[in-house]
């Protein structure tokens, strides 16, 4: 461990020197930055409501209620939740996590690398490069994606697990990497899993052509297991966020042509400049940077030269028995692949795909792009003979600093309320994606919408939080009534405090018949039985994962 503590604190140095704008006092502007504040403290607000994990804001949509959590990612505001315990506050939470990610990843990486190519000086140029390219500073200061830069920590935490599982020694430890780096991942952008698939079943096969027969049919049982464990582990979100989609207007198909105009050109990837601003009608017309990064390029352009460079039959012989080689066509294969799903070739592809699931914008697969170039650049060095190797690392180490020299600013900083942000955002979602099936979004126009209808009613004692609405009416008449309130899986409504059944109206609200007289109404949201059930699973597995880490079995 000793003889890793100067890289780390080399690679936490640039990492910190990665992220310095936010030490700034301020928030900063970013595309999403507005949404994540509002979610962090919609997350917060139904943690002191009562909600672990909360999954219905009633809050949202105007009071409506709407159900952010069962669908928008869960670990980074989980994390949030225990600085926010501390005393610090939302916007230095943001910060905070965004920092953590990024510096995170890093260290991460190393340690994966150094695993995997069993090199201090390859490892280092891996994780500097993975964290100094354009896009990671992209995803935080244009974007304010907080999901997208939670992903880049467990992609390696992940892999590393796989290349663990490959040995009998130390599969417990690869369980355990794998299934908390498959679960990290659905956790904190499960909409970025599938462009890193292809990565994951590239290095998949090359770590199986890498063990001994003997030892591959152990290694694919535990990688099984240990998928199956991750996805336990992420049960609690990733169960209800699948089985209810299909009640949400997302699946009534509002991402299915998002993809169109978000093809780049190759020359964006290859550079473009740097800016804050949004595009029109394309992605070509970005006055983001949309590049991968020169330090990138290089990696991968001499990676593929080594590749050529080496006659087709020495290749062939050598291919399984080196490990440098076969994962050098791996990553390259990968980085390839990423670059073709940015590129218009291919739109028929995506426009097969979309037919049955729903995907975000072409260049999710910047994050594989970036992943498969960092580490290629790592492989070209072992590649090459001293001194060459570390005149190489010296020289994409200061181009990948260099050429993001000007990343490292944000476009301006702000200082509004905390009422602001959350006021101004209606559902935390761009096109209020996960609005139940029948919510009208009319009821989002300038007219008050009543807390009853027939609005004539007279409400008294309205009350309402995250988890529940509660008021009373006086009727004078049988009336049909229709609540202010969404109708999604777990609501319940309570009538003089006795459950009672009721219906949708054509807006999507809670409709139901009340007698003569006077009604206290309260309609909370309650864990459904598959909630309950993905919890159970979370939990289950959580307590598998520390039975076997703790277990001398596989010692």
């Amino acid at each position: 461990m000793r003889r890793n503590i100067l890289p780390l604190i080399f690679i936490t140095g640039v990492g910190l020197v990665g992220v310095k704008a936010l030490f700034h006092p301020g928030l900063f502007s970013a595309f999403d930055i507005w949404h994540q504040v509002a979610r962090l403290y919609h997350y917060q607000q139904a943690f002191a409501d009562g909600q672990f994990p909360p999954y219905w804001i009633g809050t949202l949509a105007h009071g409506l209620g709407y159900p952010l959590f069962f669908f928008s990612y869960p670990l980074p505001w989980i994390l949030g939740l225990p600085f926010l315990s501390l005393g610090f506050d939302i916007f230095t939470t943001i910060k905070i996590l965004f920092g953590l990610s990024y510096v995170l990843s890093g260290v991460c990486m190393y340690f994966f690398v150094k695993d995997f190519l069993r090199s201090s000086w390859a490892s280092l140029l891996v994780a500097v490069v993975y964290l100094w390219a354009p896009y990671r500073f992209l995803t935080i200061y244009v974007y304010g994606a907080m999901g997208g830069s939670f992903v880049f920590v467990f992609i390696p935490i992940f892999l590393w697990g796989v290349w663990k599982l490959r040995q009998f020694k130390s599969r417990k430890f690869g369980l355990v990497l794998t299934s908390t780096g498959i679960a990290g991942l659905i956790l904190s952008h499960l909409m970025t899993l599938p462009s890193l698939l292809p990565l994951f079943l590239l290095f998949i096969v090359g770590v199986f052509l890498s063990v001994t027969t003997t030892e591959r049919k152990g290694f694919l049982i535990w990688l099984l297991g240990s998928l199956m464990l991750g996805v336990g582990l992420s049960s609690f979100y990733l169960l209800p966020a699948i089985a209810y989609s299909r009640l949400t207007q997302v699946s009534s198909g509002v991402f299915s042509q998002l993809y169109k105009e978000g093809f780049p050109t190759l020359s964006q990837l290859i550079y473009s400049r740097w800016g804050y601003g949004l595009y029109g009608d394309s992605v070509k017309e970005s006055t983001f940077s949309l590049q991968i990064g020169i330090a990138q390029w290089i990696a991968a352009v001499l990676a593929g030269i080594s590749l050529l460079s080496i006659p087709p039959r020495r290749l062939i012989s050598q291919v399984k028995t080196n490990r440098v080689l076969t994962f050098l066509i791996v990553f390259l294969v990968g980085f390839s692949i990423s670059i073709f799903f940015m590129l218009d070739v291919s739109r028929p592809v995506w426009a097969f795909v979309v037919r049955f699931i729903s995907l975000d914008y072409p260049t999710m697969f910047m994050t594989s792009a970036v992943f498969c170039s960092s580490v290629l650049g790592g492989l070209v060095f072992l590649l090459l003979k001293k001194p060459y190797n570390f005149l190489f690392l010296v020289f994409i180490i200061l181009t990948a600093l260099y050429t993001n020299r000007n990343h490292l600013r944000v476009n301006m900083y702000t200082h509004f309320s905390i009422s602001d942000y959350v006021g101004a955002e209606t559902t935390t979602n761009s096109f209020h994606e996960y609005l139940p099936k029948l919510a009208d979004l009319r009821l989002f126009g300038g007219q008050q919408v009543s807390a009853v209808e027939p609005a004539e009613i007279v409400v008294e004692d309205l009350r309402q939080n995250t988890k529940a609405l509660t008021f009373s009416v006086v009727l004078t008449e049988e009336t049909q009534l229709t609540v202010k309130h969404f109708v999604f899986p777990g609501i319940v409504l309570y009538v003089d405090n006795i459950k009672r059944s009721f219906g949708a109206d054509e807006t999507g609200r809670i409709q139901f018949s009340a007698l003569v007289g006077r009604h206290n109404i309260r309609v909370e949201f309650g864990d459904t039985g598959l909630v309950k059930f993905g919890k159970f699973a979370t939990f289950a597995s959580l307590l598998l994962l520390v039975y076997i880490w703790r277990s001398k079995r596989y010692a």
